[in-house]
């Protein structure tokens, strides 16, 4: 079955009673509450739908995300309002489901009998940490707990789970990234996006940032965190939807994108970096292993090692720019390699032999 279609529907920063240091979105929340009305923002949700359903094609299911604000916080009106719009389409089969964003403090029994009988079958909670200190710092608002609750509220209900969390937090470091991804693998929710954190013009971390109170990490750095992430999570069996932030006109703009780890390809970074950790592994393996790498010295006749991956994992193998083969020919000098595409592989697997 082809992957959903998914038509995301952005409320940016509405239904959300807090401002977080990290967050710059209260201004366009507050020019979008000034020109909307319920009636127009119905009208928007409809051309929305209009448009995606053009690409179609040959999906069999189509899921209408609202994304960007805190959905389960918005007003009982206007939350409805939306829901009830998008009833035709559900009634004529056009979207199958829908999915959306909110705070872990926002799912209570009430909003869920309210959003169900609607077609709502997925919640994403932005739950960014499970560290209370480091939620206290970003003035989050909510705790480790409300998350926890949440989660299994949404499970009682029978819905389906994501949680968005960000690496970079004021206060937070690579262990604390790592027992955020292991508390909430224990969780099992069905999916997880990771978020660098960056600066942005309008959030009041531009201020933490230019007087030294606040560091944002190295791209190398939130790649490195990102993957302990990813890995923890896949290892528990939760998808892993999305890594990065979507590239956007802002984040070319150096007036508006301020500092922080920010790179139009994040997620193949991320990606590519755990493909290096795995073909490291299977070269070991297949030779002397990593305590011997230095004693295969270059020669006129190097060892010749096949790596073979899925054809849609090749770049993720030769990395950004193919600096994993680089660093691949730094760490076994006495090796030359043989890259073969293999159908039958899962995309994250590397398999290594010596051709002798």
């Amino acid at each position: 079955m082809s992957p959903p279609l998914v038509i995301p529907f952005f409320i940016p920063h509405q239904g959300c009673p807090h401002l977080c240091v990290f967050c710059n979105q209260r201004l366009i929340a507050r020019q979008t509450s000034k020109t909307q009305t319920l009636d127009s923002e119905a009208d928007r949700l409809s051309d929305v739908i209009q448009t995606y359903l053009k690409f179609k094609k040959n999906r069999d299911q189509v899921e209408l995300a609202f994304f960007g604000g805190n959905f389960l916080g918005l007003e009982t009106s206007r939350l409805l309002a939306l829901l009830k719009a998008v009833q035709p389409w559900i009634r004529q089969g056009e979207i199958h489901s829908l999915r959306c964003s909110t705070r872990p403090d926002t799912v209570t029994p009430r909003i869920l009998d309210l959003a169900r009988p609607f077609g709502l079958e997925t919640v994403e909670l932005g739950v960014q940490s499970m560290d209370d200190r480091v939620l206290t710092l970003a003035e989050r608002g909510h705790t480790r707990e409300d998350t926890r609750k949440a989660l299994a509220r949404l499970k009682n209900n029978g819905l389906k789970t994501g949680v968005q969390v960000m690496v970079g937090l004021p206060g937070d470091d690579d262990l604390g990234a790592v027992r955020t991804a292991e508390a909430l693998a224990e969780l099992k929710p069905d999916l997880a996006r990771i978020y660098p954190l960056l600066v942005l013009k309008g959030a009041r971390l531009v201020q933490w940032y230019r007087s030294g109170r606040y560091v944002p990490l190295s791209l190398e750095q939130a790649v490195d965190q990102t993957k302990k992430m990813v890995t923890i999570f896949k290892g528990a069996g939760v998808s892993v939807a999305r890594i990065g932030l979507q590239a956007t006109e802002m984040m070319d703009d150096a007036d508006r994108m301020i500092a922080g780890p920010w790179h139009p390809a994040f997620g193949h970074l991320v990606l590519s970096a755990l493909m290096f950790d795995r073909a490291c592994e299977q070269i070991d393996r297949v030779l002397t292993g990593p305590a011997d790498r230095k004693a295969i010295e270059p020669s006129d006749e190097k060892r010749r090692v096949v790596l073979q991956v899925h054809p849609r994992s090749l770049s993720r193998l030769q990395g950004n720019r193919k600096t994993n083969l680089d660093r691949l020919a730094q760490t076994y000098p006495g090796v030359s390699f043989i890259i073969e595409r293999v159908e039958t592989l899962d995309t994250d697997q590397v398999h290594a032999h010596i051709l002798e």
